[in-house]
């Protein structure tokens, strides 16, 4: 298949699963600390890698810190869900299977930030 087909695949996944994250899941471990970074389907779409980012926690007194262990584990409880939405939404012969991978590059962003900060102000 061509690349430019898949790209758009890609993006309409990406579409779907985010709103279902931000509209349709009411897992307290999910809902508005995870977003959609990429999608990448395999060239006989059979599997889409997701990858999924989550936002650092504002730091305020009481809060706990995320537990990224919990977060991927109701992300994969949810990917039969994004798969049947994505069914639904997208007229596709093959419906990939959904495969979720955690993306840290904004956490990565953030600590070369605060190291570039750090070597700034000395």
């Amino acid at each position: 298949m061509k690349r430019q087909r898949l790209a758009g695949i890609e993006k309409e996944i990406s579409r779907v699963i985010s709103s279902v994250l931000f509209s349709e899941i009411k897992n307290p471990n999910i809902r508005g600390l995870v977003s959609v970074t990429k999608v990448r389907v395999t060239e006989d779409l059979k599997f889409a890698d997701t990858y999924f980012s989550i936002m650092p926690p504002i730091a305020s007194e009481g809060q706990k810190p995320v537990e990224r262990e919990k977060i991927l584990e109701a992300l994969e409880e949810v990917r039969g869900f994004f798969r049947k939405r994505i069914a639904e939404e997208i007229n596709l012969r093959f419906v990939p299977e959904v495969r979720v991978k955690l993306d840290d590059s904004i956490e990565h962003a953030i600590h070369i930030t605060k190291l570039l900060n750090d070597l700034k102000g000395s």
